[in-house]
Formats: C-alpha cells, structure tokens, sequence
C-alpha cells in the first residue's frame, strides 16, 4: 500500500492500522402531517417534515414560519422542533431553528453506495502517489457532485473542495463527467448544447476524460474520467487535481487507469 498518500472521505468507522492514513468526511407536508398521529410512525413523520424545512434555508426558521413552511400546526411544529433540539437534531437560536449538529454527523456517515468507498480506496491512493496531485471520487446525487473520497500526496496541505451544489457542477470537470453519462436527462444550461455533445462521446469511450483548465478554479487544472459498472451505468467518476498553467503530460491515461481499476474491483 503506498505510503505517500493521505486519504479523505466521510467519517466512518477506520479498520486499517493507526498512522497509515486519516480518513475524513461524504417538501410539501400531507395532510397527515398536518396531525401527526400519535404512534411512532406519525411523530417521525412530523420530525422529518421539521428538518426538511430547516434543511431549505441557512438563515433558519421562526416557529410561526416552520409552522407555515411544514403545514403544521403551530403548537405541534413548536413542540416537535423542542424535541429535536433536545436530542441535538436541530438547535435554537435567537427563537430561530436551524438543523442541528447531531444531522450533521450522520450526514458525514452517509455513502452512496459502501462498496464505492471500498473498491476506490487504493486506486485513489496510487493515482494519488503518481501523479503528485490530490485525487478524488464523486458521485452524482440530485444534481450535485458529492464527495466519495480524496488523496493527497504526503507533503500536500491542500484537498479537493468537498460536495457541489447543483449551480456549479456543471462548471466543474468531475462534474460534466458524470452529467455526461446521463443520456437520459436533459443537459444543463451550460457550457453549449454542442459542448455537451461532445463530451458524451468522449465519456463514452472508455478511454474518454473531460479536462478543466482553469475554468472552475484559476492556477487549477482537473483531469476526470467516468467509473463504468458491467451494466454500462455510470457509478461515479475519478479526478485528479494539480496546481499549474496546464494538465501534465501522461495525466489523463493515469486517470482512467484508475477509473477502469475501480470498475473492476465493483465487479
């Protein structure tokens, strides 16, 4: 295993040695929530519907506003938000609630699929290694480019950003290489229809990146290349990041080794 590399992810339980690597993190209420019922099923509803609301804006909500943003009840929005803030799923401030840092925990712990971090994790590492650059994994999930795992090379104080939202993936190279496989859906405002044509020819071939010189970051160049399943999905995509005017020569064939390593070992 080499030893040159630093990995990152969502926090979850390590069972390699101590010192080898530091792993880091990756609606409309019905009318029954109107009521929730008193079985358990009806108050885990109404708790739901409490977070999903204060999950929609950073600026957190009064109680008469999550009353009305939940279609709850006022007496019941208030007593509920009460409970979620004494187990830590949600906190008051200033008589405003906000998502609670208990969510936020369990949100590091959530994968997208185990097996992704599991069949990714030394390839992350070698490319990694070889390529001096921090290495990643995203997956795509509403929209938005969450992150699977990173490298970095021993030495390297930087990583790469963490999830996207849904305005900048498209602006990203890992990005485009998932929305590219997505031949179902239409394609995002930007770049041009013509663009994104291309670039699904390209992720189509096996041996196809999409490349980002300096256009989501300035100084930063990005390499990113599909992981196939045997059905022919896409399950995620592999990118490599480097500081410089432009990408190394030799990048993009390190990249989709480690992109087709991955897809093997999800066979």
């Amino acid at each position: 295993m080499p030893q040159s590399a630093r990995t990152f992810g969502p926090r979850q339980p390590s069972h390699s040695a101590p010192g080898k690597c530091r792993l880091v993190g990756m609606g409309t209420a019905d009318s029954a929530a109107a009521s929730p019922a008193r079985d358990g099923r009806g108050v885990l509803d109404g708790a739901f519907t409490v977070l999903e609301a204060l999950a929609q804006t950073e600026e957190g909500l009064g109680l008469t506003a999550l009353a009305r943003q939940t279609g709850l009840a006022k007496t019941t929005a208030h007593r509920l938000a009460e409970q979620l803030v004494a187990t830590g799923a949600a906190q008051r401030l200033d008589h405003r609630y906000f998502v609670g840092p208990l969510i936020g925990r369990l949100g590091r712990c959530w994968q997208p699929d185990p097996r992704l971090r599991r069949a990714s994790y030394q390839p992350v590492r070698t490319l990694a290694t070889l390529t001096h650059a921090a290495a990643s994994m995203y997956v795509l999930h509403d929209g938005r480019a969450r992150l699977v795992i990173a490298a970095v090379p021993r030495g390297e104080s930087w990583v790469p950003s963490g999830d996207t939202n849904a305005e900048s993936t498209p602006f990203t190279a890992v990005g485009r290489a998932l929305l590219a496989t997505q031949h179902n859906r239409p394609s995002p405002d930007c770049p041009t229809a013509q663009d994104w044509r291309r670039m699904r020819a390209c992720v189509d071939d096996l041996c196809g990146v999409v490349t980002d010189n300096h256009e989501a970051a300035h100084g930063i160049c990005c390499v990113a290349a599909p992981v196939w399943l045997p059905d022919g999905r896409c399950a995620a995509a592999v990118a490599a990041l480097v500081l410089g005017p432009k990408v190394p020569p030799g990048l993009n064939d390190l990249v989709t080794c480690a992109a087709r390593q991955i897809g093997h070992n999800l066979q």
